[in-house]
């Protein structure tokens, strides 16, 4: 198989209107709001327009992200997603459950570090985060070798959250372009392309409407 067309999307909005908005990781099991739900019909319908059609679909564990890959499942009637604890959120740490503007009032030196990771995806150190970036790499590198290797699916789903996400752009651009970062919004949209001349990327954070 020499042609794929690798989707990701970020799963939908854990937070409504007026709910405070903090930094939620792996620790945080929170569910989809009612716009989240409204956001996973709105990623199948745009995979359907686009005639991108996933033959596989890999999701963590998390219920935000079983929740998103599940209506795209149903939605496109596809087989059920298959859970892969590798792509689970980062564990934020001491900044797990607090605003930007909590962590930065207890800890000021944190803004160099929140700036560098927003924007260039820079692992922050020494800020109290439980996830090591070796291991969350090692994890995705080994994900990226056991369910996106070359011949195994045409067009394989990854449904995560934005501290992964960012990771696996990295690990399969071979020649496309490189953006300062991959972050990703709740509810958008990435495809990278891999054909003969290397890997290339088509789309990144971009909302099902645009996609």
């Amino acid at each position: 198989m020499s042609h794929q067309d690798f989707l990701f999307a970020r799963h939908g909005n854990t937070f409504g209107p007026g709910d405070k908005v903090v930094w939620v990781g792996r620790e945080t099991d929170l569910p989809l709001v009612e716009k989240g739900l409204h956001q996973a019909s709105a990623a199948a319908e745009a995979f359907r327009r686009k005639g991108l059609i996933p033959d596989a679909i890999y999701c963590a564990s998390l219920q935000r992200t079983r929740r998103f890959a599940a209506i795209v499942a149903e939605t496109l009637g596809l087989a059920a997603p298959v859970i892969d604890p590798r792509l689970d959120e980062l564990d934020y740490g001491a900044w797990a459950g607090r605003s930007n503007d909590e962590i930065l009032a207890a800890d000021p030196a944190a803004a160099a570090a929140m700036e560098a990771w927003n924007g260039a995806d820079v692992w922050p150190v020494q800020v109290g985060w439980v996830s090591q970036r070796d291991t969350v790499l090692a994890g995705l590198s080994a994900f990226a070798a056991d369910r996106l290797a070359p011949g195994l699916h045409a067009r394989p789903l990854v449904v995560s959250s934005n501290g992964i996400l960012r990771f696996l752009p990295r690990l399969l651009l071979e020649t496309g372009r490189q953006l300062p970062s991959f972050k990703m919004r709740t509810g958008h949209l990435g495809l990278i392309a891999r054909r003969e001349g290397g890997a290339s990327l088509e789309a990144w954070d971009t909302p099902p409407e645009a996609f």
